[in-house]
């Protein structure tokens, strides 16, 4: 009775165990330090039983700990790949498996710091240099310097001999580490979990026109978008859009085994009205009372940004905003006199006259208020006799003021 038992036992392990990966912990290779960014015909000389065929060619097979922090879940070696088909691998088992007949795989994956990583999908080939048949795509992302096991079962579609491997979202950018593929055993068929909702959400669901959002969707796997409407990016389950107008963000999840699901965002896109004059924020009463000092005027240091040589005693000066206007309000001084008092900043130019004395000229832009974007910026033309017109800004605030220096010399306008 016993020795029935045991034929029997021992016929069962057969049935069980007979099926297995020649090479799927990656061991068995030539590689003695980490083979970073492989061709495919490099990969397949250094892994025996491991076939790389992606569009691009750039498996890596690593036994460090300096990719993932924890180095190889199974043994000594692990290999990577990266994603949107651009990197491949087909596993050999040692005998073709059984159209019709249940099996189970476990193998592991993980994310590295630095790398976007999506779900991985195995494949099913009667040959080693092409996918084959989807016989399982993962519910999971790889989580960040972890390894998950990951277990399917699977009835076989037809007699492969190659357990394909690929990270089928994303692109080059995208790299995703793989260890210890093994056949487990049983063989109950473990029914797929389908996912019953998806949701996006979006970083912002009103924003001006120009500008970026941010959609990231939860729930379900291989993701397809109805709308490419100001696509910049895509990673997995997020993309990066810039609208132009408002748009409806639809995605749907397309599992195998699984029926599709989808979700919606509407993004509202505001186009601004142009730019109004604005109030003053804070105004400061202006003492009429000038303290003129070699650095300083009423109390307020300040700081020459560009010096200029000027052709002519009289130079005309026009003040600008060439870039948002905010309701700046200044003064401007020179060497100490009041020119024009309270200007506000606008894109329209306002024009007035200095007199020059012959020496070193101070002129001073006095900061009335911050506007509503600090601090307080002007641009200001130059418009010196005969030659062509120069444009520096001055920048201002209540501790600070800007200024600008014009030598009276005779000599042509250039920067000194």
């Amino acid at each position: 009775m016993r020795s029935i038992t045991i034929l029997i036992l021992a016929f069962i392990s057969l049935n069980v165990f007979a099926q297995k990966f020649i090479n799927g912990d990656f061991e068995n290779t030539t590689a003695h330090t980490d083979q970073i960014n492989l061709s495919n015909d490099a990969l397949n000389d250094m892994l025996p039983g491991v076939t790389a065929f992606g569009s691009y060619g750039d498996v890596d097979i690593i036994s460090s700990s300096a990719y993932g922090g924890s180095g190889a879940k199974s043994n000594t070696w692990y290999i990577a790949l990266t994603g949107g088909k651009t990197d491949i691998v087909a596993l050999e088992l040692n005998s073709h498996l059984v159209k019709g007949k249940t099996y189970s795989i476990s193998f592991y994956d993980r994310k590295t710091a630095g790398y976007q990583a999506t779900a991985i999908q195995i494949g099913l080939s009667e040959t080693n240099n092409e996918y084959g048949t989807v016989i399982y795509t993962c519910n999971n992302q790889p989580e960040l310097n972890v390894w998950n096991k990951r277990v399917f079962s699977f009835v076989a579609p037809h007699n492969g001999k190659y357990i394909t491997v690929q990270m089928p979202d994303g692109d080059i950018g995208n790299w995703v580490n793989i260890d210890g593929f093994n056949f487990e055993n049983t063989i109950e068929v473990q029914p797929t979990i389908c996912d019953t909702a998806l949701r996006v959400m979006a970083s912002s669901t009103k924003i001006t026109k120009g500008s970026a959002v941010v959609l990231t969707v939860s729930g379900g796997c291989q993701y397809s978008w109805l709308s490419k409407e100001g696509f910049i990016k895509q990673t997995g389950n997020e993309i990066t859009v810039t609208p132009q107008s408002s748009t409806t963000y639809t995605v749907i999840s397309k599992r195998a085994d699984c029926p599709d699901i989808k979700a919606t965002v509407f993004i509202e896109v505001v186009i601004p009205d142009k730019p109004k004059e604005l109030e003053p924020d804070t105004v400061l009463k202006e003492e009429k009372f000038v303290k003129f000092t070699k650095h300083h005027l009423n109390g307020r240091k300040y700081k020459i940004q560009q010096t200029l040589n000027a052709e002519s005693k009289t130079v005309k000066i026009n003040i600008y905003d060439k870039n948002r206007v905010d309701g700046d309000i200044v003064s401007i001084y020179l060497n100490g006199k009041l020119i024009v008092e309270n200007v506000q900043v606008t894109h329209q130019k306002k024009e007035f006259s200095l007199q020059l004395q012959t020496g070193s000229n101070v002129l001073v832009m006095y900061a009335i208020n911050l506007g509503r974007i600090p601090p307080n910026t002007a641009a200001l033309e130059i418009n010196n006799g005969n030659k062509r017109n120069r444009v520096t800004t001055l920048v201002s605030d209540f501790k600070n003021s800007g200024a600008l220096e014009l030598i009276y010399n005779d000599d042509a306008l250039s920067m000194r």
